[in-house]
């Protein structure tokens, strides 16, 4: 396997029909994972940027949501999607959502596993991990796997140089067109990777690509303001105030959110991302990694690290998900290369005759400080990065962890190692521990037994006084902790009153009528109407007490046989922790 993809290596055909396999199946999954839209969608974001496409589409001026980073070219690109959609909501999302989102994240993400003759395992992880986990939302984020499968340094590109020169400079441009927010970060982490990241490529190099790639963001700023000139007459002011400065003077106070790694929600497992992304985020910075990377993941992995500024932003599960597919793709990589080079030595071979020379109690005790220093510089990152409520966090995360990638790497030598695995501990740290406290956070707001308890609080009094001592009372539908929460025994052998219970109709209208059933609680409707049995409750119980819960929305009714004689009736309420009369 060549995860490097810096090796002369044919595609070679298991390749070609692993890729083609991919395009199959994102094709299925883009379908069949959309349903109908109905107006609920229509008055929601995706909604607002179906009807910008039909004003588009109808010959409305596109301007620029600065905030979000939409630009001109990302309204006409969904306006021809409207068009070819003819109108329709439900095929316009399948398009532009499913297909150009999401399908064409695992297409690209094949293709990035071409380009570097990945082994058809490793591209088959990747394309399954941008559909099934990292999963763009929609079209915009697509463009972050474009950006890297096109600016990939390596095979026929960077062979020709006039060519990666020409990408350099079109790429940001027809960016900055789609999306102005991708452009800036993208343009900016293709930047950190020629000045920090490249190897083996002279510094003048270097420079002169940061060059081009800033001239192509430049061309895509100017050649929109003269086409809003010539195409709509709007003077260069006026394009500055919408679509520039006018625009971030608008959202000047926009707040960054602080990422609490331990207050995730607790009702759905769909925060799964939201607690392993920080930890994913790190993981080829760790100088051990970066030392070993191919300059390939090295890009890949600054591409996704910039965009950390959405979700800070957002700290939500969709925001997050749809940028983590270049972290997971770096990720892969990384381990698909470490695997590679497992026969390789993990430290500098000149170290070598000098720690053999050193016993191992003694190696110990010197790497303690090394590894504490490198979780130290882990945890740093984390939570200056993840902590401050301003962009300044995002900045400072993206310094942080180049610095430490490139400084260590440079500089720690034989001590490579020890930072690393100190790093590696202290990151892997949160996602455990957050785990744990996660947990804790469920069992704590766990809500099972809550109506039980109050169940058998406010109504347990008024079965004492209902029932006359009997201790025998059917439960009914399926609250069964009532029976060791008053404690009660069941007279009947049944307990759960599915959908067919009607077939127990014979065994159970006789106890229902002699009495042999005293009491029977009722905890609320039956979840399958069964007419023959309420009916048959009416006709031979009374309801001595009802007892409504307002904190829990119960309503419990005790009902005791005619056969009983006759019992005082009380409907109560249970409100602010006090029992009244209802009235």
């Amino acid at each position: 396997m060549a995860t490097s993809g810096e090796r002369a290596e044919r595609v070679g055909t298991v390749r070609w029909a692993t890729f083609a396999g991919v395009c199959v199946l994102a094709l299925v999954w883009s379908a069949y994972s959309v349903g109908a839209q109905n107006g609920t969608f229509l008055t929601q974001d995706f909604g607002a940027q179906y009807h910008l496409a039909k004003m588009t589409a109808h010959g409305a001026i596109p301007l620029v949501d600065f905030e979000h980073g939409w630009n001109a070219g990302s309204f006409w690109v969904s306006a021809v999607l409207y068009g070819v959609a003819s109108g329709s909501p439900t095929i316009w999302y399948f398009l532009w959502g499913r297909l150009l989102g999401a399908g064409l994240g695992a297409v690209l993400a094949a293709a990035i596993g071409l380009r570097l003759r990945l082994h058809p395992a490793v591209m088959i992880a990747l394309a399954l991990g941008v559909l099934l986990l990292a999963t763009p939302l929609h079209i915009k984020y697509t463009i972050c796997l474009l950006w890297v499968f096109v600016l990939l340094p390596t095979g026929w590109l960077e062979s020709r140089p006039r060519l990666a020169a020409a990408a350099r400079v079109l790429l940001p441009a027809l960016v900055f067109w789609q999306y102005v927010e991708l452009a800036v970060l993208l343009t900016g982490a293709s930047g950190l990777f020629e000045l920090f990241a490249r190897r083996s490529v002279p510094w003048r190099t270097r420079i002169l690509n940061c060059v081009q790639l800033a001239g192509g963001f430049v061309l895509g700023l100017v050649l929109q303001a003269m086409a809003y000139r010539v195409l709509w007459g709007l003077s260069f002011a006026d394009f500055n105030r919408q679509v520039i400065l006018g625009q971030t003077e608008t959202h000047a106070g926009s707040q960054y959110a602080v990422w609490n790694f331990f207050d995730l929600p607790t009702e759905s497992g769909r925060f799964f991302i939201l607690a392993l992304y920080p930890f994913a985020l790190l993981i080829p910075f760790v100088p051990l990694v970066w030392q070993r990377v191919s300059d390939s993941t090295r890009l890949v992995a600054l591409a996704g690290l910039v965009l950390v500024v959405v979700p800070i932003r957002r700290v939500d599960n969709p925001h997050t998900t749809t940028v983590s597919a270049l972290v997971l793709l770096a990720v892969v990589l990384a381990v698909a290369e470490l695997y590679e080079r497992r026969t390789s030595p993990l430290v500098e071979p000149g170290s070598r005759g000098t720690s053999e020379l050193v016993s191992k109690p003694t190696q110990l005790l010197s790497a303690l400080p090394l590894a504490a220093a490198g979780a130290i510089w882990a945890a740093a990152t984390l939570w200056i990065g993840f902590g401050l409520q301003s962009m300044a966090g995002a900045v400072l995360l993206v310094a942080l962890a180049v610095a430490g990638a490139v400084l260590g790497g440079a500089f720690l030598r034989g001590a490579t190692a020890a930072v690393s695995a100190g790093a590696l501990v202290a990151l892997g740290c949160v996602p455990a521990l957050a785990a744990v406290d996660h947990l804790d956070d469920m069992r704590r707001d766990a809500k099972s037994f809550q109506v039980t308890d109050a169940i058998a609080r406010w109504a347990g009094p008024e079965y004492e006084r209902c029932s006359g001592g009997t201790r025998e009372a059917l439960v009914m539908p399926n609250y069964l902790a009532l029976y060791d929460a008053l404690p009660i025994t069941n007279p009947t052998p049944y307990y759960l009153f599915h959908y067919d219970f009607a077939q127990y109709e014979d065994v159970l209208m006789p106890q229902l009528e002699d009495g042999s059933i005293p009491v029977i609680i009722e905890t609320m409707p039956l979840h399958t109407p069964q007419p023959w049995l309420t009916d048959a409750i009416r006709a031979n119980y009374v309801p001595c007490s009802i007892v409504r819960i307002e904190k829990q929305a119960t309503t419990v009714t005790i009902w005791t046989h005619k056969s009983r004689g006759d019992i005082a009736q009380r409907d109560l309420t249970v409100r602010r922790g006090e029992i009244v009369a209802t009235r």
